[in-house]
Formats: C-alpha cells, sequence, structure tokens
C-alpha cells in the first residue's frame, strides 16, 4: 500500500507538471528568423519568403522608424562602382525596387547621375576614381558621357563647377524614396505571410544542433531552423556578446543639409536635376560629398561623406537626431562652389548613421560553427540602402542553403 501510495504521488505530481507545461507557451517555429527590421532584414524575409518558407521579422522598434539607417526622403542608387560584384548587386536590386513602383506610389525615379571630380586625385567613397568608372562603365556596357565644367553647365544648369572640373554623366543613377521603398517593401513581406513582430526587443539568439533559439524580452522564445541578424548599428556589439565573434565596425552619427533654391524649386526637383556625387574635399575627412534632388523635403540635400562624430555604445543608445555644425559649414562650402541659385544656410539639417567596416564592403556571412545556421548582415558603410534587395536575397541564400544570386 505505501509504495502504491507513492507510485500515486508521484503520476500526480507528473500530471500536474503536463499540465503546467501546456499551459507554458510553446516556442513557435518557423524555417528562418530575421532579426532586424531595417532594409536588409525586411529584404532577408521577403526572400526566404519568396522560397516559400516560413518566416518571422522581429524588429525591436517599428516599421520604418527613424532610429537607425534605413529612413529618409531620398537615397541615390548608382553603379559607380570599380568592383563588378557591386554592379550585379544593382542590377538585381532595381529589378526589385521596380516591382514595387505604381501609378500611385512610386518608389524611384531615374534622374541620371554626375560624378564629379576635381583634379586632385581623391575618390568618392573608395570605390572607383574617374579612370576606374569609365573602364567599368565600357566593360559592362554602361552608357556614359564625360562632360568639361562648360558642357556639364549647357546639360545642367543648376550645376556651377569650380575649374578643373570633370563630370561623368550616367543616366542609370536615380533616387529611391526611401520612406516610401520601405513602407511597399514591408507591404510586400506581409502580402508573403510573413509574421512580422515589431515592438519586440530581441536579448539572446542560440544556435542548436538543428534550430536556433532566438529569445525576446518578455521571455517568448521563437525558433527556426536558421536566422539572419542584421542589426545595423548595434552589428559589432552584438556579435561579440551573442556569438563572441569580433567583427570591427565604427557607427558614426553623419549629417545632411537641405538648401533653398532661391528661384524655381522644380528647377532643382527630381524631375529636372540628378543626383551628384562628388571628390572635392570636405575638410574634414577623405572621401568628398553626395547630394540629391528636391524629393520631399523642399532643398536638395547635400553631406559631407563619412566625416561623422564616432559613437560608441553609450552613445548610441541616446544620439539625437541634431546636425553636426561642424558637417554643416562643410556642406555649405560645397553649396558655395557648386550651386549659386541655392541659399548660402540650409534651413534644415539632420543626423543619420553610418555603420562602417574597415574596407567599407559589407558583412554577409555565416556565423563560424557546428550547428543550424546563423547569417550576420550588416557593415552598410554609407552606401547599402539601394543594394537592400540584392544583399536579402544573399543572406536568404546562406540561410537556406541555396545557390548565391551573384
Amino acid at each position: 500500500m505505501h509504495i502504491l501510495l507513492r507510485l500515486g504521488a508521484a503520476a500526480a505530481a507528473l500530471a500536474a507538471l503536463a499540465a503546467q507545461r501546456l499551459r507554458k507557451p510553446q516556442p513557435v517555429q518557423y524555417d528562418v528568423v530575421v532579426v532586424g527590421g531595417g532594409v536588409m532584414g525586411v529584404w532577408s524575409a521577403i526572400a526566404a519568403a519568396r522560397q516559400n518558407r516560413t518566416v518571422c521579422l522581429v524588429e525591436k522598434y517599428t516599421e520604418g522608424h527613424a532610429r537607425g539607417s534605413s529612413h529618409g526622403d531620398g537615397r541615390i542608387y548608382r553603379f559607380a562602382y570599380a568592383d563588378e560584384i557591386y554592379v550585379d548587386m544593382m542590377y538585381l536590386s532595381l529589378s526589385y525596387w521596380g516591382e514595387l513602383n505604381d501609378a500611385t506610389s512610386k518608389v524611384l525615379a531615374h534622374t541620371g547621375g554626375v560624378s564629379l571630380y576635381s583634379g586632385q586625385g581623391g575618390n568618392y567613397d573608395s570605390h572607383g576614381g574617374l579612370d576606374d568608372l569609365t573602364k567599368i562603365y565600357r566593360k559592362r556596357g554602361l552608357a556614359h558621357e564625360k562632360l568639361s565644367r562648360k558642357k556639364l553647365k549647357e546639360r545642367f544648369p543648376q550645376f556651377s563647377a569650380p575649374k578643373n572640373t570633370t563630370a561623368l554623366y550616367q543616366p542609370d543613377f536615380g533616387v529611391l524614396f526611401a520612406d516610401v521603398a520601405m513602407a511597399r517593401a514591408y507591404e510586400l513581406a506581409r502580402k508573403l505571410k510573413v509574421d512580422v513582430r515589431e515592438g519586440s526587443d530581441v536579448v539572446s539568439v542560440k544556435r542548436r544542433a538543428d534550430s536556433v533559439e532566438v529569445r525576446l524580452g518578455n521571455k517568448e522564445r521563437i525558433v527556426g531552423r536558421s536566422c539572419i541578424v542584421a542589426p545595423g548599428a548595434w552589428l559589432t556589439s552584438i556579435a561579440k556578446k551573442w556569438f563572441n565573434l569580433h567583427v570591427p565596425t565604427t557607427v558614426t552619427r553623419e549629417t545632411v543639409s537641405y538648401f533653398k533654391p532661391k528661384g524655381s524649386k522644380a528647377v532643382y526637383g527630381y524631375k529636372r536635376m540628378p543626383v551628384f556625387i562628388s571628390d572635392l574635399n570636405n575638410g574634414l575627412g577623405d572621401l568628398g560629398y553626395y547630394g540629391i534632388p528636391i524629393v520631399k523635403t523642399q532643398g536638395v540635400k547635400v553631406a559631407a561623406h563619412h566625416v561623422g562624430q564616432t559613437l560608441d555604445e553609450k552613445a548610441l543608445r541616446s544620439h539625437d537626431h541634431q546636425g553636426d555644425p561642424s558637417i554643416i559649414e562643410a556642406n555649405q562650402r560645397f553649396v558655395a562652389s557648386f550651386f549659386p541659385g541655392l541659399e548660402a544656410t540650409p534651413f534644415r539639417s539632420e543626423s543619420c548613421l553610418y555603420t562602417t567596416t574597415p574596407d567599407y564592403h559589407y558583412v554577409l556571412d555565416k556565423v563560424p560553427g557546428a550547428g543550424a545556421p546563423i547569417i550576420l548582415a550588416g557593415g552598410g558603410s554609407g552606401h547599402a540602402f539601394k543594394m537592400g534587395p540584392a544583399i536579402g536575397d544573399a543572406a536568404a541564400a546562406l540561410a537556406l542553403g541555396v545557390k548565391l544570386p551573384f
């Protein structure tokens, strides 16, 4: 009798434990879990969903938030790269962005673009000077035209370039309407049945033999057969904390300024003015300037490139969106040199984040080690937004073990 009572008590305890487990939320399982909902993350989710896989996209904030690097009214897209892989990625990305265009909600516009060279032997962003770009354009059959200072003024009267300036015109440049493009990408993700979790803070990602467990701040667990981590400015700290992996990046707080035309705004709008990049010395760094005609904000956007203040992890948590006075002054110098038709002082300046690798190339690879695949995607280095679809395709291919798209 005593033994039977003991067995009965054990059975009751096991039944109670089983009932407790049934009441406890069980982890949800997907083929792919994507951590981070910026441009790389949302396009990774889209790419995996297009492979008929179940996908969960986890974003700490909300769709289209302004705390990272995937927001704003306009971003340049361009083929101005001496590295052929970037040309391939640009072709692929443009095809995907183009699919999101419709009559009521355009995500891009072909404006043409000019690469402006001062004759000082500099580069815009380390990816190629005048001779390098001319060579790659010829090789890849990309239309282009070299313009003297005088011809630049005749073709595009907005520009009044300094002496010794040479322009390389390429008609396939353009502008992406960033906020609209991100909104449409999220619409596509949801249409493809991606489970989008906004306002969900991920505290850990742990690899198992055949799965990856993503734990949220509310203690919920999401399990995937694979995981793509696209954490933006937090890449270095997260790689170290979650995977004990050293991924060197520098996070900088860059400043863009908007300048009003003195006359007609239409002349400086994206329908009549090209985007531009320049190697002109900005006085703060080695990589010149870039700019965009009027899109939504009613001014020409000008920014010195890769010159912002470096942010550590503490500063990253608390940074504001105010412009840096020294960069605003540099932006004013550029306008004074090239655009006499713009007001000398910007009516608005704001900050954005760059997460830059030592060689300005992206981070896109598997986290080393045995077990289920975990992919790191990041290090946009100030030139990744336009290539978000291609980066997403590659990240999904690595996660799913299929052929890379380029």
